[in-house]
């Protein structure tokens, strides 16, 4: 295990979506809580129903439970669409605001590559042992999700 003061490289991951920069960049923040798999991946676990990008410079990163209960993931430090969205990440709100994920959007033939890079995960004690070791793999799945069940099924429903 990676001692908890070394300097780790961020997790990047990206994936190629058949949608224009402008509608990859809408599903990816404005449908976060459509994509994103809350069951598995939210403070509430299982009586999560909704998170949220709040869209501006400042804006939270939430989820909220069936009863109307709220858990901080972060904050909107950067609102750039449709190229650029980056927020803090600290589900649960342990108070880390030293992580960050930048989310990039950039043409790519007919598509858009989004490419998410996750820094400051090893400054997390926990997130040493669960991201160092899985992290890379988390995010995979995270934007192969993106893609695959829910981007291009949103571009098959378009008029």
């Amino acid at each position: 295990m990676p001692k908890a003061r070394e300097k780790q490289e961020p997790i990047r991951q990206s994936v190629r979506v058949d949608c224009p920069i402008e509608d990859a960049f809408r599903l990816f923040s404005e449908s976060f809580g459509e994509w994103w798999p809350l069951a598995l991946y939210s403070v509430g676990g299982q009586e999560t129903e909704a998170c949220v990008i709040e869209p501006w410079i400042g804006g939270r990163v939430f989820e909220r439970t069936r009863s109307g209960e709220e858990h901080d993931w972060g904050s909107v430090t950067r609102w750039d669409p449709p190229g650029l969205l980056r927020f803090t990440w600290d589900p649960g709100g342990s108070g880390d605001r030293n992580q960050t994920v930048d989310v990039e959007f950039k043409v790519e033939a007919d598509g858009t590559r989004v490419t998410l890079t996750h820094t400051g995960w090893e400054n997390s004690g926990v997130a040493v042992c669960t991201l160092g070791a899985g992290g890379a793999d988390i995010w995979r799945a995270l934007l192969s999700r993106y893609f695959a069940e829910f981007a291009l099924e949103q571009m098959l429903v378009l008029p």
